[in-house]
């Protein structure tokens, strides 16, 4: 066989032990598995294997397009890639389908039926599910099987002991009913409405406790000896694995918060956490950036930092993945930047920051974390000049606001591999990392900023605000492919690059923006910002950005209630106060955040989760 197949030994005392070498193990599903590799194989290559090789094809395009190097050729790059992301949506669907459809979802051996098999002689059954993906020029799609045999011997004595504590309970209060009568009856009721009391008054205890940890040591104390101290130890049991998730969950909470101490973030008027901006203001240029986690550790990082009177520093990198080794690459990262503008005179040795970027490279490389990269770009700024020198890896386009057009425009700088997925030594020469030049001229603004803002998304609902699919009414027939953000048959739409170029050119312009959304549960309802009351700074766009961001994932679902809400940054809140139209319509019911006072709750709100970290970095010459 060209799989191997792995089983797993539980010895709860009653099976017979293992000897190597000698007892014979015996694979029943082995017949099942190779029918339904087979089937799967079959209906996977039907109904998917023409669109991976519409994939390959549009891949073959990109390629092409890339080495034009326009900006006519990056926006037909920008519009095929929504239509692979649209394919790769219709591939993965089809598979979900495929997986999820008759007695390919999951078996057993022998068939389990939960209405007779108390009453068989059958103590074990193997369960199992079939593994399905697909992968690059590949027609197996059917991966493995996952297998779990158990035992319903235990749970067969369970049953028939409930059953005969069961009778024995009927006769005994079918006796003392009749013994004794009205008496029996209230003593019954008495018995049985006391432990149910305090059921009741334990799990709202749990329900209304928003802080999980304070349950620490909440026990539900039932002194019977049925099924009701059953459910209670089971509740009991419950509160226990809360208070450890909550306690976990501070710890990752706890471990953000280590993390934003590398990013030069402004601290809490308590001086005990960072908040969510940071800047520097000088004469010659002003930098200012915005940091806002998704949830927990992560991989987003940004720096600015003064080299001498006339050079800043800047780094922004996006770590692929989330999670602790995002976070320790992060800070592995960090920690180069940090060390090597220590120890450099740039005006004595002069500006060689791709080494600083191989440095990133062979550290992430040599780290080995499986999948990990990182897409960054470093940036030294003469603040009196404005002459930047930029060195990226991945990172290959640079957006940033022409104060003399008025407009924000798109650069295409060295096309490498992200940091990490290659040994220096392969990518040195031609194609290694190299540093461009780039001049920034006076009102001119830089912008570096990660995919959590430009691939924010929000779910397609109809007016039940039930998730739809694209049914392609949403635009006018004559529209431009390249003018549309998603295609039929997709459930969501991102931000996209397109509404950060508007938003920015309608704060600078101190001029108003419309948020429009696809397939819009309240079609009738506008969200209109008015940013004529703005000064066209740079902090202003910023803000603008991140709070246009929270209104297109915001659902303001009727059916919403005091258990829903969501979380706001009390800076981008006090943004949407003064310049979200529809402001006091849609957040109306604050609740102060006592343990992070630095944001407010608002009830009655729903929104689309925030997947990525937004992280944003502006770069502004005076």
């Amino acid at each position: 066989k060209s799989r191997e197949l792995a089983l797993i030994f539980i010895d709860w005392g009653y099976l017979d032990p293992l000897v190597r070498g000698v007892t014979p193990i015996y694979d029943e599903i082995e017949g099942i598995s190779d029918d339904l590799e087979e089937k799967i194989n079959k209906q996977a290559d039907a109904e998917v294997g023409e669109l991976l090789k519409e994939k390959a094809r549009f891949d073959e395009q990109i390629s092409v397009l890339e080495k034009k190097g326009t900006q006519e050729a990056f926006d037909e790059i920008s519009n095929i890639q929504v239509t692979i992301n649209r394919i790769d949506s219709q591939i993965n669907e089809k598979l979900q389908e495929i997986a999820s459809s008759g007695d390919i979802k999951f078996g057993s051996y022998p068939q389990f039926n939960p209405d007779t098999f108390i009453n068989d002689d059958t103590l074990f059954y193997t369960f199992y599910k079939p593994i399905i993906y697909s992968e690059i020029n590949s027609s197996q799609y059917y991966k493995g099987m996952v297998r779990l045999t158990v035992t319903v011997e235990y749970i067969k004595k369970e049953i028939n002991t409930i059953k005969k504590r069961i009778y024995l309970f009927t006769t005994v209060a079918v006796a003392m009913a009749m013994l004794l009568a009205i008496f029996g009856a209230l003593l019954l009721s008495s018995a049985m409405i006391r432990p149910i009391k305090k059921l009741v008054i334990g799990v709202e205890k749990i329900r209304d406790t928003q802080n999980k940890e304070k349950l620490k040591g909440h026990l539900i104390q039932v002194k019977t000896r049925d099924e009701l101290a059953q459910l209670a130890d089971t509740i009991n049991q419950m509160t226990t694995g809360l208070v450890k998730a909550a306690e976990a969950n501070k710890d990752l909470i706890l471990g953000k918060e280590i993390q934003k101490m590398f990013i030069p973030l402004e601290k809490s008027a308590e001086g005990e956490r960072k908040l969510t901006t940071g800047f520097i203001d000088t004469p010659e240029a002003t930098f200012f950036g915005y940091y806002e986690g998704a949830k927990g550790v992560s991989g987003d990082y940004f720096d600015f930092r003064q080299l001498d009177d006339e050079h800043f520093a800047v780094i922004k990198c996006d770590i692929s993945g989330k999670g602790i080794p995002a976070s320790l690459i992060m800070v592995e990262v960090a920690t180069i930047f940090i060390n090597y503008f220590k120890n450099v005179n740039i005006k004595k040795e002069g500006i060689h920051i791709d080494k600083l970027v191989y440095n990133i490279n062979e550290l992430i490389n040599e780290v080995g974390f499986k999948g990990r990269f990182a897409a960054l770009i470093v940036v030294v700024v003469n603040i009196k000049t404005g002459l930047c020198t930029m060195c990226n890896a991945g990172d290959n386009i640079v957006h940033f606001y022409n104060y003399q057009t008025s407009r924000m425009e798109i650069k295409r700088i060295n096309e490498v591999p992200a940091a990490g997925v290659f040994p220096s030594f392969m990518i040195d020469g031609d194609r290694g990392y190299k540093q461009v030049p780039h001049k920034l001229n006076k009102g001119d603004i830089l912008f570096l900023f990660t995919d959590g803002i430009e691939e924010a998304q929000r779910r397609f609902r109809n007016s039940r605000f039930e998730t739809i699919s694209c049914d392609n009414t949403c635009y006018p027939p004559e529209t431009p492919e390249k003018e549309r953000n998603h295609s039929p048959g997709t459930d969501f739409e991102e931000f996209g690059i397109r509404r950060i170029q508007d938003v920015v050119a309608a704060v600078m312009s101190r001029s108003r923006y419309e948020l429009v959304k696809y397939h819009n549960p309240l079609p009738d309802r506008k969200l209109t910002f008015d940013f004529t009351a703005c000064e066209g700074t740079e902090q202003e766009a910023v803000l603008a950005l991140v709070a246009v961001e929270k209104v297109f994932r915001l659902m303001p679902d009727p059916a919403a209630g005091d258990d829903d809400r969501i979380m706001v940054d009390n800076k981008v809140d006090e943004f949407l106060k003064e310049h979200f139209d529809q402001y006091r319509e849609y957040f109306r019911y604050n609740v102060p955040n006592e343990e992070y006072p630095e944001y407010t709750y608002y009830t009655h709100l729903r929104e689309d989760e925030q997947f990525d970290d937004l992280t944003i970095l502006v770069i502004k010459k005076k």
